[in-house]
């Protein structure tokens, strides 16, 4: 590993993956739950990159697939009220 503060954003980034599960069960309750297990099996090694960005960079966020809409998530999740 390097100096990640080399990389790091200089303003805060939020990156939304949205929109990207895949339908691949459908018409029974456990139908999203399953989608999203297979979407993060298809790009395991893509999520944990992201994942590994958001631990290692101190202005770096990825909300992942399965929390929300997009609207949502930035009302809830990314949202500041004071700067």
């Amino acid at each position: 590993g390097g100096d990640t503060s080399k990389i790091n954003p200089q303003v805060p980034v939020h990156l939304v993956i949205d929109h990207s599960v895949m339908v691949d069960e459908f018409g029974h309750p456990k139908a999203f739950e399953q989608n999203v297990e297979i979407e993060y099996y298809r790009n395991g090694e893509r999520y944990d990159f992201l994942k590994w960005g958001s631990k290692s960079l101190a202005n770096f966020k990825a909300v992942p697939p399965g929390t929300g809409i997009c609207h949502q998530v930035n009302l809830e999740h990314i949202a500041q009220a004071v700067w």
